[in-house]
């Protein structure tokens, strides 16, 4: 094997893809130098291509010498589990487990059965060490879960393993109640009442949710509702961006609500327009007046016993809080704070400055509480902020030394870079998981649908090296199967339905694994227009107009032009979706698209009420950032007017009518 067949031969066992198919279909192959600074960011010591035959030959002993993957999945509608081990050489004798359940429970057992055969290790059916396979079969049906299993073997050597018995799909949209439903959608930023100042807060939220319930919508979907950085340095109001994926943000949270009446405080929106008459929120200035009531409100709830009782209380039962609020107040004085094991092993109290964030994420949870998981469509986004605390706090499990991002393709000639380091695929694994269980267990209990933010990332992710352009970037496999146990594992006791961000070229191997899993796909109907007609939705979709990254419907519409115009009015006239009454031919098709979707076999419509006001401007622009006016602009109309707006009631009375049966 020469050098350069070592370093290729290494990165595919390490799970780098050596080449793939651009949108063209033509094939890219990776670098030497993007293998050599991907190889770094996942942990491997090499420089040069000389080091790698001395590096395979390690990585290979080292895989068989822990004699067991680190994750085994076993679905629970197969019977009593089994599990698989490679072995250097045959060992005489027996095998003995020791099993600790999730619910706590120990259990020493001897396998029932085991089977010997000859196996080579390694990846991607590449021959390697010889060693044999023995599988193990359990004499105990395991419930749902997590279960760490230690395998003494007969030579005295043990091997660990955490096994995950998972259901077969995730919650599916009939046992939690959403089948042939629909709801609206809005940025909570965005969403305003009564004047463009007494907006984005929790409390507009359960308002925008009880009257889309009075319309008869089951739920309201909103952009990421995570913390993220608003002060002068890091500043990235991205919801895409947050701080961490385990707390919800405090932005939102309404001082005036809270337990306590008598500790009431109010809050307004800091807004800014400009000269075309949109309307802006300064999140700066915005966070500084809100903060500033929040630490009022904190020093209020500290000398209230009964108040600092029960934030105490909630605290005791969530010590994560504790050290996210420490690091959250750090950030805003700029300190910057020891490395996480020498931090936790620190005697550390909660100074005043940590206590507004746990009083604001102790807010935030109510608040979130009272609008209630049943009526919540959530967004989990891929990635987090690098300077954030899950960063901070889990730093192996993230690679550090590359970007997450995405090839070239035809609106972005150079890539892109999205600038949050990828999660490391092994290590994740290595730590059974945790912070991946907790990241969704965190977002599903509280929504009865979440959306999956790029779910191709749950089998690759392309990596840009740091320094380097989008160009030339290389995939790394991830363990696909693993992330779809954890999340139906996590779907079901939640009660909570998933959809999987699928836009764009996806790997068949992408849809039938979320088919098989139970994930809804997205239908965006710009997307699926073939000149004046637009492909039906299917039954395990969400199905909607646009979404947060494109125009609103109306733009696209004048984009189109005269002629596809005519041919898709034209077709709604056909179908009987376009309603003979509306003079008006904006209203028109926009009334005729809404009631195609609502009739479809879609699982779930999803309507933006933006739309149905005829707005323009997006909410965001794809591959800018803070150049532009992105996860910034209100809605042009407040929630007083338009739950009054006659329009806006015929169309969702024609969404209500159509998903129900009742045609148009």
């Amino acid at each position: 094997m020469t050098t350069r067949q070592a370093l290729r031969q290494l990165a595919r066992e390490a799970g780098i893809q050596l080449a793939y198919r651009d949108l063209a279909g033509q094939r890219q192959v990776a670098s030497d130098a993007a293998l050599l600074a991907v190889l770094r960011a996942l942990g491997f010591p090499i420089g040069t291509p000389e080091e790698a035959p001395a590096l395979l030959a390690e990585w290979r002993q080292a895989r068989l010498a822990r004699r067991c993957e680190p994750v085994q999945v076993w679905r629970a509608d197969r019977g009593t589990p089994r599990l698989q081990l490679v072995l250097p050489a045959f060992q005489e004798g027996r095998f003995e487990l020791v099993v600790q359940r999730e619910d706590g429970a120990v259990l020493e057992l001897l396998p029932a059965e085991r089977r010997w055969s000859q196996h080579q290790v390694g990846q991607s059916g590449i021959p390697e060490l010889p060693g044999y396979r023995v599988e193990l079969a359990l004499p105990y049906e395991f419930p749902l879960g997590y279960h760490e299993m230690v395998i003494r073997c007969p030579d005295g050597q043990e091997a660990r393993t955490l096994l995950i018995v998972r259901p077969p799909t995730v919650a599916l949209p009939r046992a939690v109640g959403i089948e042939r439903t629909w709801g609206n959608f809005l940025p909570l930023y965005a969403l305003w009442r009564d004047e463009p100042g007494d907006g984005a807060t929790y409390t507009r939220l359960d308002e925008l949710v009880a009257w889309t319930r009075e319309r008869g919508g089951e739920f309201v979907g909103t952009l990421p509702l995570l913390p993220t950085f608003l002060g002068e340095h890091p500043y990235d109001p991205s919801p895409y961006a947050p701080v961490s994926r385990l707390f919800w943000s405090e932005f939102f949270v309404d001082p005036g609500w809270s337990p306590f009446p008598e500790l009431v405080r109010a809050s307004p929106l800091v807004v800014s327009p400009d000269e075309q008459g949109n309307r802006f929120v300064d999140y700066r200035a915005t966070w500084r007046e809100r903060f500033q009531m929040l630490a009022v409100l904190a020093r209020e709830v500290a000398r209230h016993e009964r108040a600092r009782s029960e934030v105490e209380a909630w605290l005791a039962q969530r010590p994560l809080v504790s050290d996210y609020a420490r690091f959250r107040a750090a950030v805003d004085q700029g300190e910057h704070l020891p490395p996480p094991r020498q931090y936790r092993e620190q005697d550390q109290g909660l100074d005043e400055a940590a206590w507004i964030y746990v009083v604001a994420q102790w807010l935030a949870n109510q608040q979130l509480a009272a609008v209630g998981k049943e009526r919540l469509y959530l967004d989990l986004p891929l990635g987090v902020h690098p300077e954030g605390f899950d960063v901070w706090y889990w730093p192996e499990l993230f690679a550090q030394g590359a970007s997450a991002g995405a090839p070239p393709d035809p609106f972005f000639a150079g890539g892109q870079v999205w600038g949050f380091p990828p999660p490391h695929p092994e290590r994740m694994r290595e730590d059974g998981y945790r912070y991946l269980r907790a990241v969704l267990a965190h977002h599903l209990r509280a929504a009865r649908l979440l959306r999956i933010d790029h779910v191709m990332g749950f089998h690759r992710l392309y990596w840009v090296p740091a320094g380097a352009s989008g160009r030339e970037g290389v995939y790394v496999r991830y363990p696909a199967e693993e992330f779809y146990a954890i999340l139906a594992i996590e779907s079901q006791r939640a009660g909570c339905a998933v959809v999987g961000e699928d836009l764009g070229t996806v790997p068949r191997a992408v849809r039938q694994a979320m088919r098989r899993n139970g994930l809804l796909r997205m239908y965006v109907l710009p997307f699926e227009r073939r000149d004046g007609q637009f492909t039906e939705p299917a039954p395990d979709v969400v199905a909607s107009l646009v979404t947060h990254d494109l125009p609103p419907f109306v733009a696209i519409w004048d984009e189109w032009g005269p002629g596809i115009q005519e041919a898709v009015l034209g077709w709604l006239a056909e179908r009987g979706s376009l309603p003979e009454s509306e003079r008006d031919r904006r209203a028109a098709v926009l009334l005729g698209v809404l009631h195609f979707l609502a009739e479809s076999p879609a699982a779930v419509v999803v309507v933006n009420v933006e739309d149905l006001w005829f707005e323009r401007e997006p909410q965001n622009r794809p591959g800018t950032g803070l150049e532009m006016p992105n996860w910034r602009r209100l809605a042009r109309v407040g929630l007083a007017s338009f739950t009054r707006d006659p329009f806006v009631t015929r169309a969702l009375a024609i969404v209500e009518t159509a998903r129900k049966g009742g045609g148009g």
